[in-house]
């Protein structure tokens, strides 16, 4: 435009000049506008393809740029894509991992309410002991089965602790609260108290076994002493016997010895009956109660109210027991 401007500008001095000149220059003057119009087309045409040059220059660049932009949108895209898959991926191994869990923690209540079942198999077991011993009077015996049946019932609010756990834990995973992580220190726990709960079945097991042998340990123990006392009731029914030949031998004496003084058989009779008056010691049967008490595994106190028994079942008292039921 400039251009074109500073043209027509020439073209009127020029114009202006040949006004003022005469016809013979006239010539010389359109010669010089020819050339000052060929010089300024040639500049126009210059600055035309310079501009061409410039707008296919940008057009190029624009081009570039949209290339590079249509690249980084197609690998905005792949990433996306990966993601969206790796996303997807992520979601099935959760799921697969949730529902390995969800038959974990089946697994785990199955093994629990086993374990249960024993326990209640154990607890039937150990009411028949306590039974069988009530009937032998054992305070001892008495006293570990209480303390049996007192674990029983913690082992029962363990369970009950756990069932409660546990059904938190299956609210929970229904409820896809908790997270992988969560899940899986809650199965550990779950396990350890699995394991917890199998030692205390074999620590029951094991004083179920113990009470078992101390119960055939005390019944050996009143059978060895029921012997005992049925050997001493045995020796009881032959006392009238040797009382009887004892007498037999005072007579048979008598007839020989005719002339013997009536002061003399006084003595006599008066020492058999300060013999028949003669009564066992207590430190006798102290000794008998600890012998009783060692062969029977018993307290002492127990074994003294077994001797006590079969003493007056003998029509005696430890007190005046004589000597002569034990000859």
């Amino acid at each position: 435009m400039q251009e074109t401007l500073h043209l027509s500008k020439t073209n009127s001095m020029v114009l202006a000049r040949v006004k003022g000149s005469d016809a013979a220059s006239l010539s010389d003057a359109i010669e010089e506008l020819e050339k000052t119009l060929v010089d300024r087309i040639g500049r126009l045409k210059a600055v035309i393809r310079d501009k061409q040059a410039a707008v296919a220059g940008e057009a190029e660049y624009t081009e570039q740029v949209s290339e590079i932009l249509r690249a980084n949108i197609a690998a905005l895209e792949a990433k996306l894509r990966e993601s969206e898959d790796a996303v997807n991926r992520k979601d099935v191994a959760s799921q697969k991992m949730e529902e390995s869990l969800s038959l974990t923690i089946r697994d785990l209540q199955s093994a629990v309410k086993e374990k249960e079942e024993a326990l209640e198999s154990r607890v039937s077991e150990v009411n028949d002991l306590k039974s069988q011993l009530s009937h032998l009077e054992l305070a001892k015996v008495a006293s570990e089965a209480q303390r049996a049946e007192d674990l029983t019932e913690s082992f029962k609010g363990k369970i009950a602790t756990l069932e409660a756990q546990l059904r938190q834990a299956e609210q929970t995973v229904r409820g896809k609260d908790w997270t992988l992580q969560d899940l899986t220190a809650r199965i550990q726990d779950l396990e350890t108290q699995l394991r917890d709960k199998e030692e205390l079945l074999e620590d029951r097991d094991k004083q179920v076994t113990g009470l078992n042998a101390e119960l055939k340990r005390l019944t050996k123990g009143i059978k060895e002493e029921s012997s005992f006392f049925r050997e001493a009731e045995a020796l009881d029914g032959q006392a009238p016997a040797i009382g009887k030949v004892v007498a037999g031998a005072q007579l048979t004496t008598g007839e020989e010895k005719p002339a013997t003084s009536p002061s003399h058989d006084l003595g006599v009779t008066s020492h058999v009956t300060d013999a028949a008056r003669e009564t066992v010691a207590g430190e006798a049967f102290d000794r008998m109660i600890g012998e009783l008490g060692e062969l029977t595994n018993i307290m002492d106190s127990m074994a003294s109210l077994i001797v006590r028994h079969h003493v007056k079942a003998l029509g005696e008292s430890m007190e005046n027991f004589p000597k002569t039921r034990l000859a």
